[in-house]
């Protein structure tokens, strides 16, 4: 199971970059420690902390909605043009679907994003799509996973997740899943059933099956 947004498509700087644009009429200052706090989660946790921050400031609360469409409006404009592929996630795609294993989208990010992302990089690579339109609770809660898991058809204790964020790491770890840490924007802390890497350049499909750690007999 893959993450999509850092993980597949290196989009992060996009939405930072829509953060940015969204909370500058506010005069409301938006940086690392906020793009940190926000990393992986689900769209209405960030506007929702937005609208907070803005009230913060002494301002009136913006409806947290009126900040969701403009991210999604920001995003659709540009995640198709400007979304770039992470290093090695073609090969890896490519040796995924060579051994036949059944695989899943998993994002934070509301559907249609997650429908350009494939416009970007293919539909044919993935069988189960769950973004956070098919959830009522997101990362770092395991719903998200445990869902693509009953999808598949598969027990997630049996699963490889790849993730880029600490609320899609404590997801996947949160349902059971072996979870493999791909640390580009932050580190991780080492854990039972991780696999800490810095690229995916090299990784395939072998190379997963390799690492996997069977869960432990009760």
């Amino acid at each position: 199971m893959l993450d999509m947004d850092g993980t597949l498509v290196d989009s992060e700087p996009l939405w930072q970059e829509s953060e940015r644009h969204l909370m500058a009429p506010y005069g409301v200052p938006w940086g690392r420690e906020e793009e940190l706090f926000t990393h992986g989660r689900s769209m209405q946790f960030v506007t929702n902390y937005m609208a907070d921050l803005v009230q913060q400031s002494g301002a009136p609360r913006p409806d947290p909605d009126s900040f969701r469409s403009g991210f999604e409006e920001y995003m659709l404009a540009n995640v198709g043009e400007r979304g770039v592929v992470q290093p090695g996630v073609p090969e890896l795609l490519t040796s995924i679907r060579q051994t036949g294993l059944p695989t899943a989208l998993v994002s934070s990010s509301p559907r249609p994003l997650m429908e350009a992302v494939l416009d970007k990089i293919g539909r044919d690579w993935v069988g189960v799509t769950v973004s956070a339109n098919d959830v009522t609770e997101f990362k770092p809660e395991p719903e998200p996973y445990l869902q693509a898991a009953r999808e598949l058809g598969v027990d997630p204790a049996w699963c490889v997740v790849v993730e880029d964020s600490p609320t899609g790491l404590a997801s996947a770890t949160a349902a059971g899943a072996y979870v493999v840490g791909l640390e580009l924007a932050v580190t991780f802390d080492p854990a039972p059933r991780r696999r800490l890497i810095r690229t995916l350049q090299g990784v395939t499909a072998t190379t997963l099956m390799e690492w996997f750690e069977p869960p432990a007999k009760a």
